[in-house]
C-alpha cells in the first residue's frame, strides 16, 4: 500500500470516527454512574373492526363466527342492523354466550365490552319464523 493510500485510508477513519462520536455522543460518554432520562409520548389512533366468517343470515341453525376488534381503551359496542320484522316474525340469535331475541326495530346490540380486545366469538341461530329472508349488518363502535 503506498504511502497515499494509507494516508487517505487513516484520513478517512478519522472522519468517521468523528462522526461516529458526533452521531452518539452519549454512548461515548455513559459511564457506570451516568443516567439519562427522556419521556417519550405517542398517540395511536383508535381503529375497530367485525369481520364475520360468511354473510350473518337468520335461519334456524345457520352457525358461524365473527372476529371483533377494537383497540378503544374504553371498549366497544357490536351491534346487528336489519330490516324491521313483522308482527308475525321472530328469531333468536345466541352471540357467544348470551342468547337474544331480534327486536322488531332492526336494531340489536349484540355485545359491549368494557375493555380494548380481539377475539372470535362464535353464533348460531335458533326459533326463526321468518316471512322473507332476514341479514344482519354487523357494525362496531368504540365507547
Amino acid at each position: 500500500m503506498t504511502k497515499l493510500m494509507q494516508a487517505k485510508r487513516r484520513a478517512l477513519l478519522a472522519i468517521a470516527a468523528g462522526l461516529t462520536m458526533a452521531a452518539a455522543p452519549q454512548i461515548v460518554a455513559a459511564g457506570p454512574t451516568a443516567g439519562h432520562s427522556y419521556k417519550l409520548r405517542a398517540t395511536v389512533p383508535v381503529a375497530c373492526w367485525v369481520r364475520p366468517d360468511r354473510t350473518v343470515m337468520a335461519e334456524t341453525g345457520r352457525m358461524g363466527s365473527v372476529v371483533e376488534a377494537c383497540n378503544s381503551p374504553g371498549g366497544f359496542t357490536v351491534s346487528a342492523q336489519y330490516r324491521p320484522l313483522a308482527e308475525t316474525e321472530k328469531a333468536r340469535i345466541v352471540y357467544g354466550d348470551r342468547s337474544l331475541d331480534l327486536t322488531r326495530t332492526g336494531l340489536l346490540e349484540l355485545r359491549r365490552s368494557s375493555m380494548a380486545t380481539i377475539r372470535t366469538v362464535d353464533y348460531r341461530f335458533d326459533d326463526v319464523q321468518l316471512d322473507e329472508p332476514l341479514i344482519l349488518a354487523l357494525t362496531i363502535q368504540p365507547i
